[in-house]
């Protein structure tokens, strides 16, 4: 793979055999200075610091059991990742002032190497996950890009293949700015192409009426041929009078003769307490839907029917909230909502809650933004509440360290909870624990990062240690100890930023995102998503231009 001719080329031009392989990446922009980084850490690092380094990391590997004794074959198999840098955890960064390369990987059977502009927009990259195949892909989106398209349009790009050309899966979306949507999509995956399309226009009339008018078109999947299958068209008009909207709206059903339907909405600005009603008419009789929403207290809504035979259906739905700050710190909240339909009425759970200011009422402990905010929601005739609590502290006194985490307890006596603490420049020490539980299921993470050593320029070398532990690795966890280093390089004269973390030691042999779970490529998964998202929308009912007239 690259990275194993990267290496062996930088160690034998930088260090011969004087040094282990994983130290040769430093060799960029550290030449010779590598021996002397411990040395310089210690000469560089208070007191204080060391404890705060030796705190953290007996923290961090609080879990890691010290009756771990390796096997023979776990001791060659350990000799073997070491003397071979390729196959330890890496993660490269060569960045320019426009546009950037990075790489992941740990062995020949997972990797990552991506290019992308400086902010992180526009990736190329190829991907193989898990020993699979190696697949290439794109993902660009034109608002967070430097390269504008020439139309000045809003074009979207997802495109995944694997090698030689298999399996090909794409999605192109181009949108013209303008408050009526003007739009196109098209996706293929193997033979299959579908796409969809909406084109609207809103043109002002006189007396402050404007006229709207839109068609959406589909070709979906089980569509033959390239032609669209499904065609809606929508007509309409909107009125402005002070925060008020009205509209009315015809639309045509193409598919089905004479289904002509007509509707009008009344609705006011975001968060009003203004009414809101909206009627349709159809073939199929007349639906009408009122909201009276609330910013705080009391909302209702009433959705009614009537078909063209005269019988008709009733449904509402009423909700309240309150809340009240009954002392200094100290807020109290409680919701309930209920529905009736045909003389019926179901009610939902009664949800109560408190949330606490612990920095008004506890300055001197916790510091400003510290909440904890407790929770309940009872279902009428249930033995036991659901209960929730959710908790942020920044101590007063270390606003480096900050706490975050929560609980919670459902109906049936299932508990969940998570907690994150993390330290940023605590002493120059970075750290992070972090576990998340469900039921008799355990997953912790933490690591440590030491003070920064310092070689000017802002080059940097610091020392790294990561635990995982969890059903992953079963009894015994993942351990890894590496460095992390930022610096210059010059490649053909020109300076560029160097980055990147490296493991000296792993217990393990394959990738992991940040909690320790197998890692996947993200911008595979990006691309993916994307057409999925797309195609699910392609085979709905659902109109942009429908939604846009109607809303």
């Amino acid at each position: 793979m690259v990275l194993t001719a990267f290496d062996c080329c930088l160690d034998c031009l930088c260090f011969g055999s004087e040094l282990p392989h994983f130290w040769s990446p430093l060799a960029l922009f550290f030449p010779r200075q590598v021996p002397e980084v411990i040395a310089a850490m210690a000469r560089r690092t208070s007191r204080r610091s060391v404890a705060s380094v030796v705190a953290m990391l007996a923290a961090c590997f609080c879990f890691y059991s010290p009756s771990r004794v390796f096997t023979s074959d776990e001791t060659k198999d350990q000799l073997e990742k070491t003397v071979k840098v390729w196959k330890q955890p890496h993660a490269i960064r060569v960045a320019g002032s426009k546009f950037a390369v990075d790489t992941i990987s740990q062995g020949a059977p997972q990797w990552q190497v991506r290019a992308t502009e400086a902010n992180g927009s526009t990736a190329l990259f190829a991907a193989r996950e898990d020993g699979g195949s190696v697949v290439y892909g794109v993902n660009y989106d034109s608002d967070k890009s430097s390269c504008k398209p020439f139309c000045g349009s809003r074009v979207a790009l997802a495109a995944t293949g694997e090698e030689g050309g298999s399996d090909v899966d794409w999605t192109v979306q181009v949108e013209r700015p303008g408050s009526a949507p003007q739009r196109v999509a098209v996706s293929g995956n193997g033979e299959d192409i579908v796409y969809d399309a909406t084109l609207a226009a809103e043109r002002p009339l006189r007396g402050g009426i404007s006229g709207l008018a839109a068609v959406d078109l589909k070709k979906q999947s089980d569509a033959e041929g390239f032609l669209p299958n499904w065609i809606k068209p929508s007509f309409g008009a909107k009125y402005t009078s002070g925060n008020t909207e009205y509209r009315a709206a015809v639309f045509p059903d193409l598919q089905q003769d004479g289904n002509v339907g007509w509707s009008s909405k009344q609705g006011g600005k975001i968060l009003t307490t203004d009414p809101q009603y909206q009627l349709r008419l159809s073939q199929e009789g007349l639906a009408g839907k009122v909201r009276a929403p609330a910013k705080l207290g009391t909302s209702f809504g009433l959705d009614g029917t009537v078909d063209m035979d005269g019988k008709y259906d009733v449904e509402g739905q009423a909700e309240w909230k309150g809340k009240r700050q009954v002392a200094k710190g100290l807020t109290l909240d409680a919701d309930i909502k209920a529905s009736a339909k045909r003389g019926s009425v179901d009610v939902q759970p009664l949800g109560t809650g408190a949330t606490i200011d612990m920095g008004s009422l506890a300055p001197k402990i916790a510091a400003d933004g510290s909440t904890l905010a407790l929770r309940s929601r009872y279902k009428w005739g249930a033995s036991r509440p659901a209960l929730s609590a959710a908790m942020s502290l920044t101590p007063a006194k270390v606003p480096e360290m900050k706490a975050v985490g929560s609980v919670s307890s459902g109906e049936d006596g299932d508990v969940a909870g998570s907690l994150r603490v993390t330290a940023t420049k605590l002493r120059g020490v970075d750290a992070r624990y972090e576990m998340r539980s469900k039921g008799s299921q355990v997953t912790q993470a933490s690591e440590i990062r030491s003070p920064r050593v310092d070689f000017g320029d802002g080059s940097y070398l610091r020392l790294t240690g990561k635990a995982y532990k969890g059903e992953d690795w079963g009894e015994k966890p993942r351990v890894q100890l590496g460095v992390q280093y930022e610096g210059k390089v010059d490649i053909l004269g020109r300076s560029l930023d160097l980055g990147g973390e490296s493991a000296g030691f792993d217990s393990g042999r394959s990738l992991l995102d940040e909690m320790g779970r197998p890692w996947t490529s993200p911008e595979l998964k990006k691309a993916k998503n994307t057409g999925n998202v797309v195609r699910r929308r392609i085979g709905s009912e659902f109109g942009e231009g429908k939604r846009w007239i109607s809303k």
